[in-house]
């Protein structure tokens, strides 16, 4: 468990990047946007995601104002969801919630990004 964790915080380590205005999605950028949230989605963060969380996920719903810039960022997580078995579904669909978004993105390794 260690391990993952310790490769997943490698990984958006080396993915870090700043996003810029009128940028259009990226997913290197939703990784680092959602680094903050990974406690939380394998539940070591409480019931609560964080503040830093929470902006994060505003900035990825940002970047993704169209339907195809919101599939690109399912996919994105998606994939990411499906190298860590340590993310928690009930976490990750529970995230948007919680942090006062209601326009959906997912990254459950086994979401539907088409619909």
């Amino acid at each position: 468990m260690k391990n993952v964790f310790v490769a997943f915080l490698t990984l958006l380590a080396i993915l870090l990047l700043i996003v810029e205005p009128g940028k259009s999605f990226n997913c290197d950028d939703a990784r680092n946007h959602l680094f903050p949230c990974l406690n939380y989605i394998i539940g070591l963060g409480g019931d609560t995601p964080s503040s830093e969380c929470c902006n994060g996920v505003r900035a990825v719903d940002s970047s993704s104002p169209t339907t195809t810039d919101r599939r690109a960022v399912c996919e994105c997580l998606k994939e990411l969801a499906k190298g860590f078995p340590l993310i928690r579904d009930d976490k990750t669909s529970s995230l948007l919630l919680k942090c006062g978004l209601t326009r959906a993105f997912s990254f459950s390794k086994d979401v539907n990004c088409q619909t």
